[in-house]
């Protein structure tokens, strides 16, 4: 049973309830009963409210009212929302998922008629609280399937590589919204999804945690869904776009529906403008914007200015200058021209002329100058001197123009202004980093960060960024990856990321981790040395980290499982098409290395520490091949998962690996290159050398170049530097001989993620 049937069976119950009563009571009446009864009079009144055109809320609200003995048309706009606020808490009084009615959208109550003609009630939204919670995309663009991308209140920030989805999402929302700069946005072939006119544009938008004002304006159009067994309100607007195949040429029409399932009315255009939201576009003519010209962008920005043309519009002598509107201003200009003595005479000799020469007896013709336009409407007269305005900025430097990170500030500043003043809480801004520096692009994204998380704002923000130094001063929470047209929010609760990680990672995340979020693949390093030689390695490899994408990211030590985790979905089907490759020590040393590399008393194991009162684990602490295979798998677990891969020496360090696997001889020039002085080099190359080939294995010898290290004698970044040099130098033309000199682990690593 619908809910009108349901309404419509209890008010006939009660009107049946009620007629035999008044018939029980006047049985024993001997007159006529009077023209008008009392029963007749309430059915009329009944009758009345079920057949007014509003939705069954208002009908019911009409009724309630009529058994109070209120009239309806007497409740003010408070009254009535305070009124929904208080049914929504009665069990009774339940909103359907889709709450169809006849009365246009944002009609608030019925101050209407009760027939044919419904006069609606337009009010701005004191407490806007609503956001879009969700966005729907299907067959627009790059987004083929229905993908559905998740917002927070307040900051929400869309990272990625080109081409991935970013601007599609943005261009969605306000293709359905609308923008403050009344833009039209004419849909084109492209637009569909592989330019295919056989299939249907689909986007959904999902707005939540409407205030009570906005519950009773957008009355008709709410659906609810149950949290924790009480219904919310919500509202759902639906945009589909299709070619109708039937027109040559074809010709594409769009369809606008709310409800859950895009049953409900559509959207009046008084409620499209209540929705509009301040779009900043990306490669903005900022400049230009600001400067005077019929139509001009500045000119509609502060025609949006609250009041602006408040004042007195006609001077007089009496009149205080600065009681003034813009188009008093106007008339102010006429009078003072039609008085300057220049202009004056000018016009009394052009009369004079005309009458002694031109006029014949009887005409009557007099001049004067005036501002063009003066005597147009006064909102005409406001539009025509605002587009005479530029908007110029001054710098420190002097005069002159000002250059296009300024412009572009200048220009964003202006549109926020009109945002404020418009009062949206919506506020869409693609790559607000164009032409800005890096000072003041942490600035910006601070500033706005700051207030759409203030406990007042009702703001949402959605950015579109390239900037790896604005996504690594962003909360966490507040950033969405996309790739291939894939969505992908990093909210708590949809990475494998824990609490304290947020913490830790908005501490440690920079520009240059930030590098991940818009890379095709990436390998994370725990040091300054695989930084610095990994990349070299790879691009005489033929493995360009560049050219293939590839983001490298130091985590310092601690931070490899934490970062591993960002990419990490706590839902394992939707994994991120990312390959991340985890390089990581083995920090397991052979047994010779203590002696070499801590202390020479240890070539001694008779003078080792017990094993749990040292900081350090030889080969020989495991027992069997089966526990240093535990040892290794509890290592890999710590970050591996999905597409993250950990890559684990094969020995030891990456610099004894390196001298293990055969590039010692270019370690020990690199070692002699930056811990000695040039004219030292020859005979300390010589000496390393000897003592390298005087230790009888492989493990001495590499941990002997090692000890270089753990003795302070050599910096391992900066002989990662110079042995990068030396490598490409020396390889560059022989890659195949470096691969057979390289730790099978690096080798494995460089191919995963290429």
């Amino acid at each position: 049973m619908t809910e009108d049937d349901f309404f419509d069976h209890v008010v006939h119950e009660d009107m049946n309830v009620i007629l035999h009563d008044i018939r029980d009571a006047h049985q024993k009446d001997k007159t006529t009963a009077e023209e008008e009864t009392p029963a007749q009079e309430i059915t009329q009144k009944l009758e009345e409210a079920l057949s007014f055109e509003g939705s069954p809320q208002e009908q019911q609200i009409r009724s309630l009212m009529l058994g109070l003995g209120i009239d309806y048309d007497s409740l003010t706009k408070e009254e009535f929302v305070t009124l929904v606020g208080i049914l929504n808490r009665a069990d009774t009084w339940k909103i359907q998922q889709n709450l169809r009615g006849r009365m246009p959208l944002y009609q608030t109550h019925g101050k209407g008629k009760r027939h044919k003609k419904t006069r609606t009630v337009f009010f701005a939204l004191g407490d806007n609280n609503m956001y879009l919670q969700q966005i729907t995309i299907q067959n627009f663009r790059c987004f083929g399937e229905a993908r559905t991308v998740e917002f927070n209140k307040g900051l929400n920030v869309l990272v990625g590589e080109n081409d991935s989805g970013k601007s599609a999402i943005i261009d969605a929302i306000r293709i359905v919204m609308g923008t403050t700069d009344q833009g039209w946005y004419r849909i084109e072939l492209s637009d569909f999804h592989n330019e295919r006119k056989d299939i249907e544009i689909h986007i959904c938008l999902k707005f939540a945690d409407l205030s009570q004002s906005e519950q009773a304006a957008f009355l008709e159009c709410l659906s609810s869904e149950i949290a924790d067994g009480t219904p919310l309100p919500c509202l759902y607007i639906h945009w589909k776009c299709k070619y109708l195949l039937n027109f040559q040429p074809p010709r594409t029409s769009a369809t606008m529906t709310t409800g859950l399932n895009g049953d409900g009315p559509s959207l009046s255009p008084e409620a499209r403008e209540l929705m509009r939201v301040t779009y900043l576009r990306p490669l903005r003519d900022s400049y230009s914007n600001m400067q005077a010209g019929r139509n001009s962008r500045l000119s509609q920005i502060i025609q949006g200015i609250p009041n602006i043309d408040e004042g007195v519009s006609e001077y007089s002598e009496e009149v205080d200058l600065k009681d003034l509107s813009i188009a008093g201003i106007a008339s102010l200009s006429n009078v003072l021209l039609a008085n300057h003595k220049k202009l004056k005479k000018a016009n009394e000799d052009i009369g004079s002329i005309m009458s002694s020469k031109m006029l014949l007896n009887g005409d009557s013709v007099t001049t004067s100058f005036e501002v063009t336009g003066t005597d147009a409407s006064e909102e005409k007269r406001l539009i025509s001197l605002l587009e005479k305005l530029d908007l110029n900025a001054h710098n420190n430097s002097g005069s002159g123009r000002i250059g296009l990170g300024t412009s572009n500030i200048l220009s964003m500043a202006c549109e926020l202004l009109l945002n404020r003043s418009a009062g949206s809480s919506f506020l869409l801004i693609e790559e607000p980093e164009a032409h800005v520096h890096a000072q003041r692009q942490l600035r910006l994204i601070q500033s706005l960060q700051s207030e759409s998380s203030a406990p007042e704002s009702n703001q949402q923000i959605i950015i579109t960024t390239h900037s790896p130094l604005m996504a690594s001063v962003i909360s966490l929470e507040n950033i969405a990856i996309v790739h291939n047209a894939k969505i992908y929010s990093l909210k708590k609760g949809k990475t494998k990321l824990e609490n304290d990680d947020y913490l830790f990672l908005e501490r440690y995340l920079d520009a240059t981790k930030a590098n991940l979020f818009f890379a095709k693949a990436v390998m994370m390093v725990e040091g300054p040395s695989e930084e610095l030689l990994i990349p070299t390695i790879a691009r005489i490899m033929g493995k360009d980290f560049t050219e293939y994408g590839i983001s490298m990211v130091n985590v310092r030590g601690t931070g490899l499982r934490r970062f591993s985790r960002i990419l990490q979905r706590a839902d394992e089907t939707e994994s991120i098409d990312v390959k991340v490759a985890c390089i990581t020590d083995r920090d397991v040393m052979p047994d010779c290395a203590p002696a070499l590399c801590i202390d020479n008393k240890y070539s001694d194991k008779a003078q080792w520490p017990e094993k749990n009162n040292r900081n350090w684990r030889t080969e020989s602490d495991f027992a069997d091949d089966a526990e240093r295979g535990s040892y290794l798998e509890a290592i890999r677990d710590r970050a591996d998962g999905q597409q993250v891969k950990t890559f684990i020496a094969d020995h030891w360090t990456f610099e004894y690996d390196l001298a293990y696997a055969g590039l010692n001889d270019e370690l020990i020039e690199a070692i002699v290159q930056t811990a000695y002085v040039k004219e030292n080099w020859e005979s300390k190359k010589t000496e390393i050398k000897r003592k390298y080939a005087e230790k009888d294995t492989s493990e001495s010898k590499a941990a002997y170049l090692y000890s270089f290290f753990t003795s302070k004698k050599a910096s391992k970044a900066e002989v990662a530097q110079s042995l990068a040099i030396i490598l490409e130098s020396k390889y560059s033309d022989d890659p195949t001989n470096l691969r057979s000199k390289l730790p099978q682990y690096i080798k494995d690593a460089i191919e995963y993620i290429s």
